[in-house]
């Protein structure tokens, strides 16, 4: 399984740190987020990664330079965006990196505990274009799920309210997007369309025209993010404790 992290973003709710750093490597206690990210991947046995750059590309070249000559049984391929693609656009922008296998897609700025292979088996098994990691937390926007563990629309400000584009087996229950998803390279010509766009709306598109698009529940699982800087610094609270919670006898 390859991945591709989504990394070319201004980062605008970041700053001002991110007027001089791009947010991918923004320390998060003490390490920069791609240190933690790729990490995460290798363990995972992925060993290809695509990360697309626009912001301060140059810096993300140099240290992913750098980064190459440690880890060494690692390959990471940058897409340079010249002008914002989005995180569908991004996707097409690299179908020559996709291969035969599910891509795993991983937003740049969030770190979590998921196993990606126990993602791809239940990914494979129920046969969906995508799947994408959910979980029940407070936020604005939410997919909707229904109790076969498929997205059957959306609620959220910034879509048209609540929408739901394909009947639901029982009841739907509003979960978060956890910005980690995997595609199944089938999905790809369906998706297709002029830059920039959004995956999550050309996904909700697929739905509606009756597509199968899953959601693999996180649970209780460690999520966070670095969008802005209240967010970075409750991350670091919980990695903290997740810490001290392993160091406890």
């Amino acid at each position: 399984m390859k991945a591709m992290i989504l990394a070319a973003g201004l980062g605008t709710r970041l700053r001002p740190v991110t007027d001089t750093l791009p947010k991918i490597l923004v320390q998060v206690a003490g390490i920069p987020a791609i240190d933690r990210l790729l990490d995460h991947l290798t363990r995972n046995s992925i060993a290809q990664v695509a990360i697309n750059t626009h912001h301060l590309a140059e810096q993300v070249d140099r240290y992913v330079e750098e980064l190459s000559l440690r880890l060494p049984q690692l390959t990471v391929r940058l897409f340079h965006e010249p002008d914002l693609l989005g995180t569908g656009g991004a996707l097409v922008n690299i179908r020559d990196f996709w291969g035969e296998e599910p891509l795993l897609v991983w937003n740049g700025d969030v770190l979590a505990d998921v196993g990606t292979r126990a993602m791809l088996k239940a990914h494979q098994a129920s046969g969906a274009l995508a799947t994408l990691l959910v979980q029940d937390r407070r936020e604005t926007s939410h997919l909707l799920i229904d109790e076969a563990d498929w997205v059957r629309g959306v609620e959220s400000p910034q879509r048209g309210g609540r929408r739901v584009l394909a009947d639901p087996v029982g009841d739907l229950r509003p979960l978060a997007f956890n910005g980690i998803s995997l595609l199944s390279p089938e999905l790809l010509p369906r998706i297709e369309r002029p830059a920039p766009f959004d995956l999550i709306d050309a996904l909700l598109a697929v739905i509606a025209d009756g597509g199968h698009i899953a959601a693999h529940d996180h649970g209780k699982g460690f999520w966070g993010t670095t969008g802005t800087a209240a967010e970075l610094l409750e991350l670091e609270t919980m990695l903290d404790k997740k810490q001290q919670q392993c160091l406890e006898p």
